[in-house]
């Protein structure tokens, strides 16, 4: 372990053991909520150790005990900007996005449009299904003596 690695650690353990209950539950929540900058590849929580995921930790438990809220640490980290791109992670550091924004909106109300859509579909498929098993199959042969007087009729005819 390197001696950042080291000061990472104690200044992750000197900020969390200052925490309440409840900010630890609300720092391990922004930890669920913020993707690891690293890579993107899932949230802080979730991510392995690397020095971004740590300072991320850090900067949320420092927050939290400056008092900051949910939103504002949320917005803190938006804010902050990419150092590939030179520009603010915006809301692709959100792990989902926040449902008081026009984008979460949309994004909430399309699962449920989608899951509306798939259960009528799926009721009409169910339907259409249960009609073909009740509509009678084709007629059944008639039976040889059925067919001896039809065959009788026809050749008196002729």
């Amino acid at each position: 372990m390197t001696i950042g690695g080291m000061l990472n650690a104690q200044d992750y353990e000197f900020y969390n053991n200052k925490l309440t209950d409840e900010q630890n539950k609300q720092a391990i929540s922004l930890e669920k909520n913020l993707m690891a900058t690293c890579c993107f590849g899932g949230p802080v929580y979730m991510h392995g150790k690397n020095q971004r995921t740590e300072e991320a930790k850090i900067t949320i438990r420092r927050l939290l005990i400056a008092g900051k809220s949910k939103d504002e640490i949320l917005d803190h980290f938006r804010a902050t900007i990419d150092p590939r791109t030179k520009q603010p992670y915006g809301n692709r550091i959100l792990a989902s996005p926040k449902a008081s924004e026009t984008v979460g909106k949309v994004s909430y109300w399309m699962v449920v449009l989608f899951s509306v859509i798939g259960l009528a579909l799926f009721a009409f498929a169910l339907t259409k299904l249960r009609n073909q098993n009740k509509d009678p199959g084709p007629a059944e042969k008639p039976s040889d003596d059925v067919l001896q007087k039809i065959e009788s009729e026809l050749s008196d005819l002729d």
